[in-house]
C-alpha cells in the first residue's frame, strides 16, 4: 500500500511510531485493551477491528483510495505491507467499528491514512531548514520577567511553557540540570536568576541555537504575557509572540496560544501541532498555584532529591486534586524510598487522572503504572522504547530502560546503552550516572564502574546510592579501606547499614550483623517507613535462615509481613518461610502473590516459580522443581539469583552433580550479580559438595577450602560452619592431616559418610 499511495518513500522506525501514536489518538484506541490497532511485540502493528467487504459500486469514488488493502493491516517497519494491485481496487476490506454509522466510518477510514500521512509531515519537518535555524539546536530558556506585581506568575510561566514545547518532537530544550551545572562552570550559584543576559551566556556555552525570553506585565486591569526568541550568538530576535488576557487565571490557556505560535513559526509542521499539542490546563492543571508548587517541586527535586520534594508535590496535589503529573511525581519518589505501598497509591491515581496530561506526559504516566503498579514489565518497555522513538531527546525513558526494565530481564549491556545515551542527551542527569555505574558492576567492570561515579563527581553531581554503589566496588575489590570509608561517609543509611549487616553475615560474623541489621530496621521505623522497614526485616530473616536460628527467621519474616504486604516483602517473607521448612504459611503467601499480582512479570516468571520450586524441593519432588523453574530461565540473570540455586539444589537432591555444578559455578561467575549476599558462601559450599559426589576431590577440597578461608573467624556454634568443617575433615581424612577428632564441636555434628549427608541433608540451610 506505501508503494502505491507513496512512491519511492522510505518509512523510518521512529516515524511509524509517531503515525501510530497520533491514529490511536484520533481513533480514541487505548493501546492497552485497543479496538482498532494492536502492537505485535518484535513485528510491528495490526489492525483488529471487525471488517467487510464493500465492492466499488456500493462506495462513493473516495473510499476506494482510503481504505485499507487488507483485513490485516500490519505495518511492521520491517515487513511493510504488500502494494496493492490495481484489480485488487475494485473489492477492498475496510473497519465496521461498533456502534458507528456509515459517515463517520468513512471518515474514520479518511483520517487513517491522513494520519500515516502525518508522519511524512513530521519527517519532512526533520529534513528542511527552520525558518528560525533552530531546528535540532539547543533551546535556552530564561525565567518570565514577572512586572505584573503578582507573585503566582513567578516560576509558573516557565514551568508552563516548558510543558508546552516539550509536547514537540523536533525542539530541544536545555535541561534546568544544564543549566545549573553551565552557571557553576561561569562562577555563578546554580540558583542565580535566569535573566535574558545570563541565558544568552549559557547558551553560547553549550553552542545552543536561540534563548527564549518570557514576560509577564499589567496593562491598566489585564495582563500581557511575551515570548521573544533571540539568537543566541548574535541577539538577532528570530520571533516574538504577545498576548493579552483580561484575568491571570486565562494566562495558561494564553500561554498554550503562544507555544503554539512559536512551534509554528519555527518550522514545525501543522499535522504535528495540532496532534501533538495539548493545553496546559489540560496537560497540567488550571490552577496557577498548583502549578506553581509543582515547579517548586521539580526544582527542589534536581537540586536536592526525592525527600525534600517530596512535601511540594503534596501540596500541589492538595491545591488541585486532579493533576495527574503531581500524582505521578509523587509516586516516584516514594519508590525511591522503597516506600511501594504510598508509591503504587499515588500511581494508580495518576493514571486514573491520565486524560488530563499532554501526550508525552501519558508516556511517563503508563510507563510508571506497569512499572510501580502492574509490574508488567513488557508493557513498560514497549512504552518506554515508543516513547523514545517519538521523543529522541527525552532522557526519563533511556532512564527506565536503564535502570529498572533491562535489569530486570538481564540485560545489562542493552541498560548499559540506554545509560549511555541517557547521559549523552542529558549530561547533567545524575541518575544516568547510577544507572551506569550499577550495570558496570552488574558486569563486574568495576573500573568503568568507579570512573563513571568519578565523572559524576567532577560534574558536581550527587547522589546518596552512590555511597552504598562505592561499598559495593570496594566489597568487590577486597579494599576494606574503601567500605570503611563508605559507611563512616553515610553512618545513618539504613540500606547501607543492611548490605554492611549481609558482608558481616556472610563472614560468619552473625552477632554482629544481627546488631546491624536491627539498627537499620530501628532508623526506617523511626522515619515512619514501614515498606523500607519490612524489607530490611526481611533481610535480617535471610540471615537468620542462612546462618543462625530458624525459628527466629520465621517470626521475623512474619513480622515484616505484617507490615508490608507489597510484592517485594511478601515474596521475601514467602521464600524465609519456605527455606525454614514452613510450607504451609508459604504456600498461602505465594498463592497470594499469584492471585493480587496476575500481570506482574518478576511475580508470575520468577517469584511464584521460585517459591513453588522450593516447596516442591521440602517435598522431596526435585524433578518438579526443575521443571517448575523453566519459566524462570529466559531472565535467571536478574537479580536476586534464587532461581539457580534453587535449580542447582534440585540436580543434587536428584543425583547430578555435574549439573548442578554448572548452576552454582553461574552464580559465583557472576560476583557482580551476587555482591556480598550470604548466598554467595552458600553456594560455594554447595559446588564443593557437587566436585565431591564427581569424585573431583581437588577442586572439592579448594571450594571446601574457600568456604572455612571465609569463615576461618566466625563465631561459634555456626550450624552450618560446623557441617562444612566436619565434610572437609572426611574429605581429606588422617592421611592429610585433618583428623575428624581435631575439630570442636564434633559431636553435635553430622558424622555421617559425606554422600549420604548430601542425599539427606537440608540443602537449604
Amino acid at each position: 500500500m506505501f508503494d502505491t499511495v507513496w512512491k519511492d518513500s522510505f518509512v523510518e522506525d521512529s516515524t511509524l511510531t509517531r503515525a501510530i501514536a497520533i491514529l490511536r489518538k484520533q481513533l480514541e484506541d487505548d493501546p492497552r485493551s485497543p479496538k482498532y490497532i494492536e502492537t505485535v511485540p518484535t513485528l510491528g502493528y495490526r489492525f483488529i477491528a471487525p471488517v467487510e467487504i464493500v465492492h466499488r459500486r456500493e462506495t462513493p469514488p473516495l473510499d476506494a483510495s482510503t481504505s485499507a488493502p487488507s483485513t490485516l493491516l500490519n505495518l511492521s517497519p520491517s515487513e511493510p505491507a504488500a502494494p496493492v494491485a490495481p484489480h485488487d481496487l475494485d473489492s477492498v476490506a475496510r473497519p465496521v467499528p461498533p456502534g458507528k454509522d456509515r459517515g463517520r466510518l468513512y471518515a474514520t477510514a479518511a483520517t487513517v491514512l491522513a494520519m500515516i500521512g502525518i508522519a511524512y509531515g513530521v519527517r519532512f519537518v526533520h529534513s528542511r531548514t527552520l525558518p528560525m535555524s533552530v531546528k535540532d539546536t539547543t533551546i535556552v530558556l530564561a525565567d518570565f520577567a514577572n512586572t505584573s506585581g503578582d507573585a503566582v506568575f513567578d516560576d509558573t510561566l516557565r514551568q508552563g511553557i516548558i510543558v508546552q514545547l516539550e509536547q514537540s518532537p523536533v525542539l530541544r530544550l536545555l535541561s534546568d540540570r544544564q543549566i545549573r551545572a553551565t552557571l557553576r562552570l561561569m562562577g555563578m550559584s546554580p540558583d542565580a536568576p535566569l535573566t535574558a543576559e545570563v541565558s544568552r551566556e549559557v547558551c553560547q556555552r553549550v553552542n545552543g541555537g536561540a534563548v527564549l525570553e518570557g514576560s509577564v506585565s499589567r496593562l491598566g486591569n489585564e495582563y500581557v504575557l511575551g515570548l521573544r526568541a533571540r539568537s543566541c550568538s548574535t541577539g538577532e530576535v528570530l520571533d516574538a509572540e504577545q498576548i493579552q488576557v483580561a484575568r491571570k487565571e486565562d494566562a495558561l490557556d494564553a500561554l498554550s496560544q503562544i507555544a503554539v505560535r512559536f512551534r509554528t513559526h519555527v518550522g514545525e509542521s501543522i499535522s504535528s501541532i495540532e496532534n501533538l499539542d495539548t493545553s496546559l490546563a489540560e496537560a497540567t492543571t488550571p490552577s496557577l498555584e498548583a502549578l506553581k508548587a509543582f515547579s517548586q517541586a521539580t526544582k527542589v527535586f534536581n537540586a536536592s532529591g526525592s525527600g525534600t520534594a517530596i512535601p511540594l508535590f503534596q501540596h500541589a496535589i492538595e491545591l488541585d486534586p486532579q493533576f495527574a503529573m503531581a500524582h505521578v511525581w509523587l509516586g516516584r519518589m516514594y519508590a525511591d524510598f522503597g516506600e511501594e505501598g504510598r508509591s503504587i497509591e499515588s500511581t494508580r491515581k495518576a493514571y486514573e487522572l491520565r486524560g488530563r496530561a499532554s501526550d508525552r506526559e501519558r508516556f511517563s504516566i503508563d510507563a510508571s503504572y506497569d512499572l510501580i503498579v502492574s509490574g508488567n514489565l513488557v508493557k513498560a518497555r514497549e512504552t518506554c522504547e515508543a516513547w523514545t522513538q517519538m521523543y529522541p531527546r527525552d532522557p526519563y525513558p533511556r532512564g527506565f530502560l536503564s535502570g529498572i526494565i533491562y535489569p530486570a530481564f538481564g540485560q545489562y549491556e542493552e541498560a548499559l546503552e540506554e545509560g549511555k545515551n541517557m547521559i549523552e542527551i542529558d549530561p547533567d542527569f545524575v541518575v544516568g550516572y547510577r544507572n551506569i555505574a550499577l550495570n558496570f558492576i552488574a558486569l563486574n567492570r568495576l573500573a568503568d564502574a568507579e570512573a563513571i561515579l568519578r565523572r559524576a563527581v567532577d560534574r558536581k553531581l550527587f547522589l546518596a546510592s552512590f555511597i552504598t554503589d562505592s561499598y559495593r566496588i570496594a566489597f568487590l575489590k577486597g579494599d576494606t579501606v574503601g567500605m570503611k570509608r563508605a559507611t563512616k561517609a553515610a553512618p545513618t543509611n539504613p540500606w547501607l547499614m543492611n548490605y554492611e549487616a549481609s558482608t558481616l553475615a556472610r563472614a560468619g560474623h552473625l552477632a554482629l550483623a544481627r546488631e546491624m541489621s536491627a539498627r537499620a530496621v530501628s532508623l526506617a521505623r523511626q522515619a515512619s517507613r514501614p515498606d523500607t522497614e519490612a524489607q530490611l526485616e526481611i533481610a535480617g530473616a535471610f540471615l537468620e535462615a542462612a546462618y543462625g536460628d530458624p525459628r527466629i527467621a520465621r517470626k521475623m519474616a512474619l513480622l515484616a509481613h505484617k507490615l508490608s504486604q507489597g510484592r517485594n516483602a511478601e515474596y521475601g517473607a514467602a521464600y524465609v518461610l519456605a527455606i525454614t521448612k514452613d510450607s504451609s504459611d508459604a504456600s498461602k503467601l505465594t498463592a497470594d502473590l499469584a492471585a493480587r499480582f496476575p500481570d506482574d512479570t518478576l511475580v508470575q516468571y520468577d517469584y511464584v516459580p521460585t517459591l513453588q520450586a522450593l516447596l516442591a524441593l521440602n517435598q522431596h519432588q526435585p524433578e518438579k522443581a526443575i521443571e517448575l523453574l523453566r519459566t524462570t530461565l529466559p531472565n535467571e540473570l536478574s537479580q536476586p539469583l534464587h532461581p539457580i540455586y534453587i535449580r542447582g539444589q534440585a540436580f543434587l537432591a536428584m543425583g547430578h552433580p555435574a549439573e548442578a555444578a554448572v548452576e552454582f559455578e553461574k552464580i559465583l561467575g557472576h560476583p557482580g550479580l551476587i555482591l556480598n549476599d550470604p548466598l554467595s558462601v552458600l553456594t560455594l559450599l554447595q559446588l564443593g559438595r557437587s566436585y565431591v559426589l564427581l569424585g573431583d576431590k581437588t577442586r572439592a577440597r579448594t571450594a571446601y577450602e574457600n568456604v572455612l578461608n571465609i569463615w576461618s573467624d566466625a563465631d561459634p556454634g555456626i550450624p552450618i560452619r560446623q557441617q562444612a568443617r566436619i565434610e572437609y575433615a572426611r574429605l581429606c581424612g588422617p592421611e592429610d592431616g585433618y583428623p575428624l577428632h581435631t575439630w570442636p564441636d564434633q559431636r553435635r555434628t553430622d558424622v555421617r559418610p559425606i554422600k549420604q549427608i548430601l542425599r539427606f541433608s537440608r540443602t537449604d540451610r
